[in-house]
């Protein structure tokens, strides 16, 4: 009996995404912090697990296609970007996807050592990942056609894009206080 590998592709895809979202969603929310202190605290371990959570799926859904029998992908397609035969830009989104948020977690282990300027700036990469991991699902992703699908990836950007708006909203309203006062 062979394994449902197409079946767990995009189930693993479409877990890794939700995560993102749930991790990015969180990591906006804490860093606005403007709820208490144990929600707060809440939210950033929300953040992180979910975000860890997040890059184990993606991992598992690059290396899934490795070893699936309707459409394998080499090792090199799926972990050097914009090497695939087919669908290049939107395979490439997605390897890329996996190496940002490598690069958020390892910054977050070692942000006492680049320090907290830094650390801010790579964390900048997030909303690209956030866009490029959607841009590969919607557009790659077989399910995208479907009016779930759309609605997970439309409702997920449109909330990610939401919460920064409030973001740099109260970030400019602190701005004129301290400029007024």
């Amino acid at each position: 009996m062979a394994l449902p590998t197409w079946e767990l592709i995009r189930a693993a895809g479409l877990t890794s995404y939700f995560l993102l979202f749930v991790s990015a969603a969180c990591g906006i929310l804490f860093s606005i912090k403007v709820a208490t202190h144990k929600t707060n605290q809440l939210l950033q371990i929300t953040h992180q697990s979910a975000g860890w959570i997040s890059l184990l799926f993606g991992l598992f859904h690059g290396l899934l296609l490795y070893i699936d029998t309707y459409k394998p992908y080499t090792l090199t397609e799926i972990f050097i970007p914009f090497t695939t035969k087919e669908e290049t830009l939107l395979n490439g989104f997605g390897t890329i996807s996996l190496y940002l948020l490598v690069l958020l977690f390892i910054s977050g282990d070692i942000m006492k050592k680049i320090g907290a300027k830094v650390w801010r700036r790579i964390h900048g990469l997030a909303l690209p990942l956030v866009i490029i991991a959607s841009v590969h699902g919607i557009l790659l992703g077989t399910d995208a056609s479907n009016a779930w699908a759309i609605i997970l990836y439309a409702g997920a950007l449109a909330i990610i894009l939401s919460l920064l708006i409030v973001k740099l909203l109260l970030i400019k309203a602190k701005t004129k206080k301290v400029v007024s006062a």
